[in-house]
């Protein structure tokens, strides 16, 4: 719950940049609706929450998508910021790919950035879709100011950290006492596992990742499975279920007018 709340502050916050007001009731069931897409590959299913926006609020998806993109960036960071000593335990085939993963995530923001996606309006296969584009290229101008990133980035790592003290919280319950500065760093390698596999929710991977560096760690290979299974019980699958339900009392929120927008 504190990670779900963390990012919603972080979602909360995008939007007051992009200067999209709307109810804060509305706001966070929108933001819980995403949550449902966890199970996607690379989480892309939350595109959902601009969706959402555009049907209740009239907010164009182009203007709102960006949110989306900069939010699954800074959780990139963010893990990887809280995995960091954890990333020394991980295989070096993994480790590899996930150094080209993170090199094509920076290639693609390079892109995205207003300086050089300017061109890709110019395309002409692209050209049809210049207004959404531009709208878009805006909203990415305002959320890439350093400061708003560095904001970000700080609520992703205590919004993930929050995760990992629950898998310490979940193995003392199992009677295996393990330290705090090994168990955060051990699940946000799992987690970065199970982005690499791009498999929806890192399915298998975070799972076979977790198991094999909570044994690497002295752990019995009973409580290391039970263990795994009960936080992604307590996260993923929580995250699924709240998301499944929110978008139910998305339609029953009341909204005056149309919200004012700085694109």
């Amino acid at each position: 719950l504190m990670n779900y709340f963390l990012r919603f502050v972080r979602w909360a916050y995008y939007l007051k940049v992009l200067g999209i007001k709307i109810p804060l009731s509305l706001s966070c069931l929108v933001f819980l609706s995403g949550l449902a897409m966890s199970i996607t590959p690379g989480k892309m299913g939350e595109v959902l929450k601009s969706h959402l926006l555009r049907d209740r609020t009239g907010v164009p998806v182009s203007i709102s998508l960006p949110v989306v993109v900069m939010e699954r960036i800074t959780d990139l960071v963010a893990v990887v910021a809280t995995g960091l000593v954890g990333l020394a335990l991980l295989p070096v085939p993994v480790l590899i790919t996930l150094s080209a993963v993170l090199a094509v995530c920076g290639a693609a923001l390079l892109i995205l950035a207003p300086n050089y996606s300017q061109r890709l309006v110019d395309i002409p296969l692209l050209r049809r879709w210049k207004i959404e584009l531009l709208n878009s290229q805006q909203s990415l101008r305002l959320l890439m100011a350093p400061r708003i990133i560095l904001g970000a980035v700080i609520l992703g790592t205590v919004a993930w950290c929050s995760e990992g003290v629950a898998l310490w919280v979940i193995l003392r319950g199992l009677g295996e006492s393990l330290d705090m500065q090994k168990v955060l760093p051990i699940y946000a390698a799992a987690t970065l596992v199970g982005a690499i596999t791009t498999l929806p929710g890192g399915l298998c991977g975070t799972e076979a990742g977790m198991v094999s560096l909570l044994q690497q760690n002295g752990l019995p290979r009973d409580v290391a499975s039970a263990g795994t299974l009960l936080v992604r019980v307590v996260t993923l699958f929580f995250a699924v279920i709240l998301g499944l339900v929110a978008p139910f009392f998305v339609k029953h929120i009341k909204v005056a007018g149309r919200p004012e927008t700085q694109i």
